[in-house]
């Protein structure tokens, strides 16, 4: 989909890119940027940076960068032109596109199909419960968890009656097409007959909201013994699993004032404690927690407490979390109830406050898993041996190694076993496990960096941080003698945009061809090597040296190759000539 230039001018001029990444990542003040824990890899030190004046966002981690369009691409994985949308949506930007790709449009299409039929649906649902005589049971069953009608309401809890037909007979008078309904996942086709049949009936309904407060799915309830006893829609082009948490929409800000979040299983866990007053709740939905949901979470909350049931299903699923949390480098805590209780049953009965106490003892992850190691083998000279060799592979994941010390010096402890035994043990792992991981070295690895390739990246950098030194670059032609291709590409571009716009380095990034160039142009806009320099002295000495360095080398080699040909010595003359050929391939993967 085309969207005019002006209109995207217009959208980047307006946001804020602090604004819109604060809602999704905790950034904090420093100096003249705001950092934060990178959303897009795994780091407990702040690397990811945030710049307010030039309007962009660089990780000196993994390298993602680029402008607020950028951001809410990669972080909801979504195309530009939603990410547009999204945005000017939020700033009352109307948008005329033009020229739209028939696919994109489809896909654009259907994915706001979808939304509008799950928001009609979920609205259906809410009235079959409120009014319909078959939803009594639905009622009392709430009633009799005790889920009162002020959540019922604001969570749109609702009923899908028992009839095969429901739903689709509701698709069927809003006129939906059948391909629009049967992606949804509502409706199922038959496979002995034509037609087609409800996937939800006679449950209670939970709408599944994304981040947005959109309708992405849904989860159902049955009332009784029948199984499945939970049953959520199945992947869709709005719902993806592995980056939505119940709750998230209601919870984020509690979860960001009170500095940690509950996670939970199931949708009456987060209900229950959401209604006794513990908001900073989300509930995984029974499905595996994934990087992204850590991920997601580390934008709203430094600490989780990971919530289960005391029995065996509970601690497999606590044990299945963990190792994803630990390599997220999340200070992770677990919580596991009393038996018998699982979340819901347990502040019914006990209330806000008893659940709170009992949190503050939850243990850490190395005690939580220690803890399970010596429940299963005892503490038997063969049964401590077992726990050191579970704790081991559980040891190695942990980067810190202030940390890990602390940890293996407390299970030698526990198991009375010398800490230089258990810590031999635990590098023994460690190089184990780090031989199956690292090859032998890419005989095509990179040549070292010729020294000129710094200065060209200081170059751009200048380019774009101090734009009134671009005239005198045009008139060295000094982009010529650039040795990366790339650099020389991405100059050029650079000098093609006007330079005395106020927002020159969002529009240099908005004229970037690809994903790549964006992160580019994000690292050498933060880098600030010439921030206490003298810029246009700094400026034409790197010129100068550019320029100088590319026309000795090219000398030099020329030199040789001449004087090779003249003592007809065909072989050096053959390896100077793939020299040269390899310092410009070189190059031109930079």
């Amino acid at each position: 989909m085309y969207i005019p230039e002006e209109k995207i001018s217009e959208i980047l001029n307006t946001s804020d890119i602090v604004d819109i990444i604060s809602e999704s990542v905790i950034l904090k003040k420093s100096g003249r940027n705001f950092f934060g824990l990178c959303p897009f890899h795994s780091e407990k030190t702040p690397s990811f940076s945030v710049n307010a004046s030039k309007q962009i966002f660089h990780c000196f981690g993994c390298s993602a960068g680029g402008n607020v369009l950028s951001f809410i691409m990669k972080y909801h994985g979504i195309t530009f032109p939603e990410a547009a949308k999204m945005l000017a949506v939020r700033y009352n930007i109307t948008i005329e596109t033009k020229g739209v790709d028939p696919a994109k449009k489809r896909e654009i299409s259907l994915k706001e199909s979808l939304l509008r039929l799950n928001k009609t649906v979920m609205t259906y649902y809410s009235g079959e419960l409120k009014n319909s005589d078959q939803a009594g049971k639905a009622r009392e069953y709430l009633e009799k968890r005790g889920i009162l009608g002020d959540i019922i309401q604001k969570f749109r809890l609702g009923y899908s009656p028992g009839s095969w037909d429901f739903v689709v007979k509701v698709l069927k008078e809003q006129k939906i097409s059948k391909n629009t309904a049967v992606q949804s996942g509502l409706i199922l086709k038959r496979k002995e007959k034509a037609g087609y049949y409800d996937r939800f009936r006679n449950r209670i309904m939970f709408p599944i909201f994304d981040i947005n407060m959109q309708v992405a799915g849904f989860g159902g309830r049955v009332m009784d013994d029948s199984m499945p006893k939970y049953m959520n829609s199945p992947e869709t082009p709005v719902y993806n699993k592995s980056r939505i948490l119940y709750g998230l929409h209601a919870a984020k800000q509690h979860c960001r004032q009170e500095g940690f979040v509950y996670i939970v299983e199931g949708y009456f866990d987060f209900l229950s404690l959401y209604q006794h007053g513990i908001k900073n709740t989300v509930a995984s939905l029974g499905t595996a927690l994934t990087p992204d949901h850590v991920r997601i979470l580390k934008g709203y909350a430094p600490r989780m407490i990971l919530v289960f049931d005391s029995d065996a299903a509970g601690i497999s699923a606590a044990k299945r979390s963990i190792k994803i949390f630990m390599k997220e480098g999340v200070d992770t805590r677990v919580l596991v109830l009393p038996k018998g209780n699982d979340p819901d049953s347990y502040v019914v009965k006990h209330g806000e406050e008893a659940f709170k106490k009992l949190a503050l003892k939850a243990k850490t992850v190395m005690q939580f898993l220690l803890q399970v190691s010596i429940d299963t083998h005892g503490l038997s000279v063969e049964g401590r041996i077992n726990i050191l060799n579970d704790m081991k592979k559980h040891l190695i994941v942990i980067g810190d190694s202030a940390l890990r010390s602390m940890h293996v010096k407390e299970l030698a402890e526990t198991l009375n076993i010398d800490e230089k035994a258990v810590l031999e043990k635990v590098r023994d792992q460690y190089l184990s496990h780090s031989s199956k991981r690292i090859s032998l070295n890419d005989k095509n690895k990179d040549e070292e960096k010729l020294a000129s390739d710094r200065r060209e990246e200081q170059m751009i950098s200048i380019m774009l941080n101090c734009p009134e030194i671009i005239d005198e670059i045009k008139n060295k032609d000094v982009l010529d003698y650039f040795y990366s291709e790339k650099l020389k590409r991405i100059g050029k571009k650079i000098l093609s945009i006007d330079s005395n716009k106020e927002a020159f380095i969002t529009d240099v990034m908005a004229g970037m061809e690809n994903t790549r160039d964006q992160e580019l142009i994000a690292s050498y806009a933060m880098d600030d090597f010439f921030s206490d320099k003298d810029i246009y002295k700094t400026a034409m000495s790197i010129i100068q040296r550019i320029i100088r360095v590319r026309k000795k080398q090219e000398n030099t080699l020329t030199s040789k190759i001449i004087s090779a040909e003249k003592g007809c010595d065909s072989e050096l003359m053959d390896l100077l000539k793939q020299k040269q050929k390899e310092i410009q391939q070189l190059h031109d993967r930079i």
